[in-house]
């Protein structure tokens, strides 16, 4: 069922289909194309071939991505206030942030820029990332992620577009996974190293593949769940006061922040795993298509299981698994990558199943906070989300190039020492241990969306909505 509001002007829509499905994995394809790629081998590029300080790599991370949770919260806020086109709320500016988008993502990764002077290194870095993460990405990403609550009311259908997505951004990890290490990397004198006029070609193919992902998402999606007839938007202070009382909300945006930061802390030492500990950075695509190997695994089955089983409940087991195998890791000091591989891959289906299902989860969500407010606003309750988990990615980033520094990291160097090596090998192990096992108690004892209110919020609205209508 479908509302509009008096001032919206809205094409016909046709059922919700496979072809929604599709496209909403396009969209994702789209974004992780060129996200994954920034956030496994940038660190890289700016240390290994740009010669930037790790420190300074760190704060500019932190610095820029925490102004990134900001525009992002701002940019949803104007999503659910701006008069719509006929072609939706959200839709439109997938297409419209696009073109800037992949222009930027591939002009990170000017090689020339080496030949500069420290300062100027450091500020074209700042820049370039400001405008590709704080202005560009954000008007992508949240448009897109705030499309899936208005495709569909269904409950199920909106697990299935969560899954979707999931797949299209585990795609894109087996695509960044496999073609740039081939193409980075290479041994010289027995020692693993980078190539850097590689990153700038590697950087244009995403980019241009990224924008034929987002325009095939917005040729097959479509909004279907409109503003309810004469409901007037809260000031933001006000909606904000809501939200703040919003459980299920506040323990989401932890349980993210959480989870990204250790998934992009590992993340952003797992190059250095590979390259500096097992000295062989072309396994990192191995590795790394290891790592979304369980959730291309878990694809097919995550929405039926999450409905028969609950998607708090089937998370919190399978966190608390892998975050017993990292801690395993740990302790054991694997020196052998394909055990390391093997096990990591086991490890994989708690994070990867999370985040297969954590856009249904958003979408449970903004129910949740439209039965308790009788309020609706998509756009800024998935920015806000967004922004618990730029914070991670903000403190990733910064904790990434500080870590390395304290472990002793030399950048540019093509060796570093036996305390520097042990050191990456226990970020990458105990980090995501500790972590996950952290998420999983959020889940546990805070989160409050089990099965059994889920299905009760979706009762609740449907009869809402049916009284409207009548």
């Amino acid at each position: 069922m479908t509302y509009t509001s008096a001032t919206e002007s809205i094409e016909a829509v046709r059922p919700f289909t496979w072809r929604d499905r599709v496209g909403y994995l396009f969209g994702d394809l789209g974004n992780d194309s060129v996200f994954i790629f920034a956030s496994s081998y940038l660190l890289v590029f700016y240390t290994n071939v740009l010669g930037l300080n790790a420190a300074h790599v760190g704060t500019l991370f932190l610095v820029i991505r925490f102004l990134d949770a900001f525009t992002d919260v701002g940019w949803g806020r104007f999503l659910d206030r701006h008069v719509p086109s006929a072609a939706g709320r959200f839709r439109p500016w997938i297409i419209r942030g696009a073109v800037p988008l992949v222009v930027m993502s591939a002009l990170l990764y000017v090689p020339f820029v080496a030949d500069w002077a420290y300062a100027a290194k450091l500020g074209w870095a700042a820049v370039t990332y400001v405008l590709w993460g704080s202005v560009f990405y954000t008007v992508v990403n949240i448009s897109y992620g705030s499309l899936a609550s208005v495709m569909t009311q269904e409950p199920t259908e909106r697990a299935s577009l969560s899954v979707f997505r999931g797949v299209g951004a585990n795609v894109a990890g087996v695509l960044v996974a496999l073609l740039p290490p081939l193409f980075l990397y290479a041994t010289v004198d027995g020692v693993s190293q980078v190539l850097p006029s590689a990153f700038f070609a590697t950087g244009i193919v995403f980019a241009v593949a990224a924008l034929l992902f987002y325009v095939a998402c917005y040729s097959l999606v479509r909004e279907r769940v409109r503003a309810i007839p004469g409901r007037e938007k809260p000031g933001f202070a006000k909606l904000v006061g809501s939200l703040a009382g919003n459980r299920a909300l506040l323990s989401l945006m932890s349980a993210n922040l959480v989870l990204i930061l250790s998934s992009l802390l590992t993340g952003s030492v797992g190059a250095y795993l590979w390259l500096n500990y097992f000295n062989n950075g072309a396994l990192s695509g191995v590795a790394a298509l290891a790592n979304v190997l369980p959730a291309l695994i878990a694809a097919p089955f995550a929405a039926r299981l999450g409905r028969r089983f609950g998607k708090k409940e089937m998370l919190v087991v399978l966190l608390f698994g892998s975050a017993a195998i990292y801690i395993l890791l740990f302790v054991l000091g694997v020196s052998s990558p394909w055990v390391f591989i093997a096990l990591s891959v086991i490890a994989g289906f708690g994070v990867g199943t999370f985040n297969l299902l954590v856009w249904a989860i958003i979408g449970d969500v903004i129910d949740h906070e439209e039965v308790r407010s009788g309020q609706r606003d998509d756009g800024t309750v998935y920015a806000i989300n967004t922004w618990a988990r730029k914070l991670g990615l903000a403190l990733a980033g910064g904790l990434g190039g500080y870590t390395l520094a304290i472990i002793g990291y030399q950048s540019g160097s093509a060796t570093q020492s036996a305390g520097t090596i042990d050191g990456i090998y226990t970020i990458a192990t105990i980090v995501p241990g500790v972590l996950y096992a952290v998420v999983a108690v959020i889940l546990l004892f805070w989160y409050p969306l089990g099965r059994r209110v889920v299905e009760d919020n979706s009762g609740e609205l449907e009869r809402r909505r049916s009284v409207m209508v009548s």
